[in-house]
């Protein structure tokens, strides 16, 4: 009897660890459920935050960019594309399309930028990803100004939804969007590294950049 008082007792001991252990190895937190306040904790993630501004927004925007960029100036031929013979209108669907890419690099931009500023990574790579995100912004406004001439400028998209100013827009003289975009590559220069990682904006990416901007500027 006594034999089998231990033996009840083993397993229910047994399986009071095994619960326990389950119970530990279901508790966790979700690995694929980040938001803001949960992420941009440490430099990887920083720079994770940041890496979606080299690739994804862009992609319209290239697509639509080689008829504007090569077909309207006779370097491309393409049959009869109303950008070969320069009676594209408003309405095209690559031309809408490019204008939405870019206006997403720089939501995407503004919205990153501002997740930063409260990050707990370093303060270099902080300042780097930083950098790098107003660089993107400007890269978008510089390709913008030059295909569409005056456009509006969105400093910060989420105040703008929150204080629903975002309804009352109106488009910025050129040579205004030039200043805009001049302003923000040398706050990016001031944040940028020297040196950065290949493949990565760094501070001489960022000034040539600007120098392109200021002879297509005064050109």
């Amino acid at each position: 009897m006594k034999r089998l008082t231990y033996l009840y007792m083993a397993i229910s001991l047994a399986t009071g660890a095994l619960t326990t252990s389950c119970n530990d190895f279901l508790d966790r937190p979700a690995e694929d459920s980040y938001n803001a306040g949960t992420f941009y904790k440490d430099d990887n993630q920083c720079l994770q935050g940041v890496n979606y501004l080299y690739n994804s927004p862009w992609y319209d925007f290239q697509r639509g960019f080689i008829k504007v960029g090569e077909v309207m100036s006779g370097n491309y031929y393409w049959g009869s594309s109303p950008y070969l013979t320069l009676t594209v209108n408003g309405t095209d669907g690559d031309l809408m399309n490019m204008s939405y890419s870019l206006w997403s690099v720089i939501g995407h931009a503004n919205t990153v930028y501002n997740n930063l500023k409260n990050a707990t990574a370093s303060q270099a790579v902080k300042n780097q990803c930083m950098g790098e995100c107003l660089a993107w912004k400007a890269m978008a406004y510089f390709f913008l100004v030059r295909s569409f001439g005056d456009v509006p400028i969105i400093h910060d998209n989420s105040a703008m939804l929150a204080d629903g100013s975002y309804s009352n827009v109106s488009r910025v003289k050129k040579a205004d969007v030039y200043e805009y975009i001049i302003l923000t590559l040398e706050k990016a220069m001031q944040l940028l590294p020297r040196q950065g990682s290949p493949g990565r904006i760094d501070y001489y990416a960022a000034e040539g950049l600007l120098a392109k901007v200021y002879l297509t500027k005064s050109g």
